[in-house]
């Protein structure tokens, strides 16, 4: 007996035979990516299943085009009908429930960021967006709820320019080549760009859809292909399950993906529809009821399960249990059968009706409203995504610019070099503030609580710790060397010519220093212990100056204080019970001992004593005296309900208020 592998049998223009086996094909594939988001160590492949999609797609859709074609009854209108009605009426319900969730759950900047993400969604350029972005294995990837919809760009973007080329293709009679040329530059343009520009060959269109050309290619050759046997239809069939299974369980996130790996659940994905209805695992495991029953809501739950689990990350501030991980699933399953059967299904199926085109479309563009007015408007800052317990306003950072003016004493080619950038217009500067983002955080503080005379003046750089004829060589935190390199000769050259400057705080983090590599003038190979080279010529020329200096130690190294506030659902009690977030504050779970903090600044402290030993007269102080309790070794996160911190490791106006308050009487000694 034998089976052709014929090209997608049509029952009308527009439509195909149905194939259960394929949406047990989709099934597998939802189940891999839902179950690599909730489960990532148990299923360390299982975003590979957007390759299968992929392949599914390219080879359903074309069948359809091609179908048309044959038939003379290609219309692009009504493709792009077609697909409107197909994707938009989940997404909208989709994108709306994000929104709202994102209401009673951001802070302004990020609901501002929600909105541009729901724009590009409702968009479909939502790779692009996350392609400027964090990558999709990072760890700010799981507080994007929306960051799964960048395969739905590619796929999107694919078929706004594939229709013309296969209908162009097809009055030449040249499908074929037109779909091997295309799929061939487009895999190696994946190839060439796996390596150095990883994120690139992930996100973008023309390095995935050699993926989608791969499920074209099968409909539009299919045809053509000589009978076999059952034999080698269960031999496609088993083959292709394998390299589908094989990939997601053996390829992880440290893979170069797609890369030439991807050639393995693409293949397979192209073995599986090749096999066949007729192919065993097709058969007795594909086309079984309940993969049929998944595959047909896959989409639907493919939108809901991310937001689902990101919320909750977001929510609890870490990543929730295993157990409420898991029932978050079933939730998605649920929510996605309803999308599908009360909203999807009427909509695409049945009597074509006009509504069922311009009532998503409408919604849609109300959609991209929302989100660009959210964006534009800041994020609608009025709404209050933090528990009312949490007096957030004290997180901020920056109270006093209306002390100071935008210039610090350099020329204005000179002042891109420092992003920190600052003096004090009540009275002339006879203090400064050298050093990275630490130095910007503090000197708020110090302008603040600063006595009548003492004027300040901030010159600062991201990254780069205050240093004299050394130069860091080592990236840190995506920043330049050489402009750091720049910026410390320029800052140090205004110092000196600068004589009512009188007294020079150096402020830096230690991971400017510990871990880095610095090269030095007087020596050809880059050294770890030239740091100290750096800060000791530094101190040196300031100090025959005339100038008297002070080092301020790096503040203790907590969580982002975004991740210690009680977000507003957490008010409610069966949220906090659902996520496990029971045991204490989020700020109370943000602490660290100070026995750690000292631990941590260890190396960075034993550098500051051989300074302090070659520079008597240095003042060193220690932040972790007006912000940690030693006898009880904590460094808390909050005192008295206000936020010691802004962004990342910062100070907060109130926290640099505190520390202002204890250094500077030692400063004016």
């Amino acid at each position: 007996m034998t089976k052709t592998l014929s090209a997608p049998a049509t029952a009308a223009a527009g439509t195909l035979v149905y194939r259960p086996d394929i949406d047990g094909l989709r099934a597998a594939a939802v189940l891999a990516v839902v179950l690599f988001h909730a489960f990532p160590a148990a299923l360390p492949g299982g975003f590979i299943g957007v390759d299968v999609f992929f392949v599914v797609s390219g080879y359903l859709i074309t069948g359809i085009l091609l179908a048309d074609l044959d038939a003379g009854q290609f219309s692009l209108g009504h493709f792009y009908a077609r697909r409107m009605r197909r994707i938009f009426p989940a997404l909208v319900v989709v994108l709306l429930a994000v929104y709202a969730i994102g209401w009673f759950t951001f802070y302004g900047d990020e609901y501002r960021e929600l909105g541009k993400h729901i724009v590009a969604g409702a968009g479909f350029v939502s790779n692009w967006a996350s392609w400027t972005e964090a990558g999709y294995f990072d760890l700010a990837a799981e507080s994007k709820p929306l960051l799964h919809l960048w395969s739905l760009g590619v796929e999107e973007q694919f078929y706004i320019a594939w229709p013309f080329v296969l209908w162009a293709a097809h009055k030449g009679k040249r499908i074929g080549w037109a779909c091997a040329v295309i799929g061939l530059a487009s895999f190696t343009a994946n190839v060439a760009l796996i390596s150095d520009h990883p994120s690139s060959a992930f996100y973008w269109p023309i390095t995935r859809m050699w993926e989608l050309l791969a499920g074209a290619a099968l409909a539009i050759g299919a045809g053509q292909l000589r009978p076999v046997t059952r034999k080698w239809a269960n031999i496609l069939s088993a083959g292709g399950a394998l390299l589908c299974l094989t990939s997601f369980a053996v390829l992880n996130a440290r893979a170069a993906f797609p890369g030439w790996w991807a050639l393995m659940p693409v293949s397979g994905a192209v073995a599986l529809i090749a096999a066949g209805r007729d192919g065993w695992i097709n058969r007795r495991v594909l086309a079984h009821p309940v993969p049929v029953w998944l595959g047909k809501i896959s989409y639907s739950l493919y939108l809901w399960h991310w937001p689902l689990l990101s919320f909750a990350f977001i929510v609890a501030g870490r990543t929730p249990s295993p157990a409420v991980r898991g029932g978050l699933l079933v939730i998605g399953v649920a929510l996605a059968w309803l999308t599908t059967a009360i909203i999807e299904r009427p909509i695409r199926f049945g009597p074509t009706k006009r509504w069922k085109l311009v009532a998503p479309c409408l919604l849609m563009i109300g959609v991209v409203y929302l989100g660009g007015m959210t964006y534009v408007r800041g994020g609608l800052g009025f709404r209050k995504g933090y528990s009312p317990d949490a007096d957030v306003t004290t997180a901020k950072l920056g109270a006093g610019h209306e002390f100071v003016n935008a210039m610090c004493g350099v020329s204005p080619d000179e002042q891109q070099l420092f992003p920190f950038c600052a003096t004090d217009k009540r009275v002339r500067s006879h203090f400064a503030v050298w050093g990275d983002s630490k130095a910007d955080a503090l000197y708020w503080g110090l302008v603040r609580e600063s006595a009548p005379g003492e004027g300040w003046t901030l010159i600062a750089r991201p990254s780069c710790a205050p240093m004299a004829d050394v130069w860091r060589t080592s990236s840190n935190a995506g920043d330049d060397p050489a402009l750091c390199r720049d910026a410390n000769s320029v800052a140090l050259r205004m110092l000196l010519d600068t004589p009512e400057l009188k007294t020079v705080v150096l402020v830096m983090t230690d991971r400017d220093v510990i871990g880095q590599t610095f090269a030095d003038r007087d020596q050809s190979r880059p050294r770890p212990t030239a740091a100290l080279d750096g800060l000791d010529r530094a101190v040196t020329a300031l100090e025959r100056a005339g100038r008297r200096v002070a080092l301020v130690l790096d503040n203790p190294r907590l969580r982002d204080p975004r991740q210690c506030m009680d977000r507003r659902p957490l008010a409610w009690p069966f949220v906090r019970y659902a996520l496990g977030v029971t045991d204490m504050s989020a700020a109370q779970r943000c602490a660290i001992s100070y026995r750690d903090h000292v631990i941590r600044m260890a190396p960075f402290t034993a550098l500051v004593d051989e300074l302090k030993r070659r520079h008597p007269a240095l003042l060193v102080y220690d932040p972790a005296s007006a912000l940690c309790d030693s006898r009880r070794d904590t460094c808390p996160m909050t005192r008295e309900r206000q936020y010691l911190y802004s962004y990342g490791d910062h100070l907060s106006d109130y926290g640099n208020e505190l520390v202002a308050k204890q250094f500077l009487p030692l400063l004016r000694q």
